[in-house]
């Protein structure tokens, strides 16, 4: 599979998409897919927003939005169904979250970049740079990435982990936060701890990355060790937080996930 963006699309050719109403997901249960073949649906492509993410052989791939489409898209599959993406993230491939997520990052992109911030104007499309750009200025729009680290800080036997406030009731992660400008990823380690349960870490080390694309993050993963502070939470955006031991931990986000693969490096590390 070939990963490109491209807006042109002719229906006579072999084509996939991959559905979005609502913020939701189109999912068909049968067959446990998210791809869908355009051969079984009836797109209103007046009032949707499509663009090309990636060819694989002879198919093209794309990302549509129909939230503004009033029709009924199914005309072929026994049944579909309207799903959160983050539901979908505990049972499919990672293969299948990667094309999932470029999905709907491309589709922020190509919503939140309609006009011009330079000129106002309707942004056009290089197909050979793959960008938006802006007629008057030329100037070229890419897809943005926003770099977020996460913190896993460890005190002995221990793992720190907090319930933001937007999180289910019962659900704990490792903390979380976006880079600063001019600032680095170890930085805001610190700074992100030190706001969030007012605790000072050491000894920060890089564990490694995931895509995040919800719509755009990229998400940076650490290691650290507590080095002084008792937890106070930042009611702001930290709920609750405490200290668990590798026996005794809450509920916490899948190994799909890279929090989720930070925890479970630490009950390896701890059994």
């Amino acid at each position: 599979m070939n990963f490109e963006r491209f807006l042109d699309i002719n229906i006579k050719d072999d084509n996939s998409f991959i559905v979005f109403k609502d913020n939701k997901i189109l999912y068909e249960p049968e067959l446990k897919t998210f791809l869908l073949d355009g051969k079984f649906l009836d797109i209103d492509f007046n009032n949707s927003t499509l663009i090309g993410i990636a060819k694989n052989n002879d198919t093209n791939i794309y990302a549509l939005d129909i939230t503004k489409c009033s029709n009924n898209i199914n005309i072929g599959y026994k049944d579909i169904n309207e799903l959160d993406t983050r539901h979908l993230l505990s049972i499919l491939k990672p293969d299948e979250i990667v094309l999932m997520g470029r999905a709907n990052q491309l589709l922020h992109w190509i919503k939140s970049n309609k006009y011009s911030g330079y000129s106002g104007e309707l942004n056009k499309f290089d197909s050979k740079e793959q960008s938006l750009f802006c007629p008057t200025s030329s100037a070229m729009i890419y897809p943005s990435i926003s770099p977020c680290v996460l913190a896993m800080v460890i005190r002995d036997d221990e793992i720190l982990l907090a319930r933001n406030n937007m999180f289910p009731k019962g659900l704990y992660s490792v903390l979380a936060g976006f880079v600063e400008v001019s600032e680095s990823a170890e930085e805001t380690v610190k700074r992100e701890v030190l706001e969030e349960v007012s605790i000072n870490v050491k000894n920060i080390k890089y564990f490694g990355s995931q895509p995040w694309p919800f719509p755009s993050q990229l998400m940076l993963g650490f290691t650290c060790e507590y080095d002084s502070g008792t937890i106070k939470v930042d009611e702001d955006e930290i709920a609750e937080a405490a200290w668990y031991k590798a026996s005794g931990l809450p509920y916490v986000p899948p190994q799909t996930s890279l929090s989720g693969q930070l925890i479970s490096s630490f009950v390896e590390d701890h059994s």
